[in-house]
């Protein structure tokens, strides 16, 4: 399946429940969830949660997905995934429903390739930047701003005005905004220093054994 193709996944309406109740409900293996549309209130669902997990997992978590409700079909993206603060376990998903031919944001991982080149040169490679918040329509939206960083040497900088996006998908950020940079290794600063306090060191052993030979 292509990342064109949509998803569809079967979901059902649910009541209000209680903390006990969502607890419940995930150990039975659902999800409570949530679709937020524009202007309407949000409709409260639970979905299987290895079905979602799996779909995201194989397709990305900026896929489209088809989200059936009886005979109505909601056409979503994932805004927002809850996870338990020391487990990670996912506790709740919330849905935006979207119109396939209406432009939507998005802030996608920006990910370099070919960190460990740069690395295995002897040369510290930052990333200043996470994200970038892209437009597009859902369907261009990519799951991954992937960067090849392979060739940059110690004192290169890359900016936002320096990726390559997707065809059809823009961005408002700063161009002058700083993604990654890399830099020499500190490492012979930080061995000169420490010559220079052992020197020191023992500069003040040296008068401290003459004081006392005096």
């Amino acid at each position: 399946m292509s990342k064109k193709e949509n998803l569809s996944i079967a979901i059902e309406e649910r009541p209000p429940l209680s903390k006990g109740g969502r607890k419940q409900l995930r150990r039975d293996g659902y999800l409570p969830a949530s679709i937020s549309s524009k202007g309407e209130d949000s409709i409260s669902i639970t979905i299987k949660r290895d079905t979602l997990l799996r779909a995201i997992e194989k397709f990305g978590r900026m896929s489209v997905f088809n989200l059936k409700l009886g005979k109505k079909t909601y056409n979503c993206m994932v805004k927002e995934i809850q996870h338990a603060p020391l487990t990670q376990e996912c506790l709740h998903v919330t849905f935006q429903h979207i119109d396939l031919t209406e432009e939507t944001t998005a802030d996608v991982v920006i990910r370099p390739i070919g960190r460990e080149s740069v690395q295995r040169r002897r040369l510290d490679f930052l990333q200043i930047k996470d994200y970038l918040s892209i437009k597009g329509l859902p369907n261009d939206i990519p799951n991954s701003i992937d960067v090849d960083v392979t060739e940059m040497e110690a004192g290169d900088v890359l900016n936002v005005g320096d990726l390559v996006l997707p065809e059809g998908i823009t961005t408002d950020e700063d161009p002058d905004g700083v993604v990654f940079t890399v830099s020499h290794e500190r490492v012979a600063e930080t061995d000169e220093a420490a010559e220079e306090a052992a020197e020191g060191e023992e500069a003040v052993e040296a008068a401290d054994t003459e004081e006392a030979a005096e």
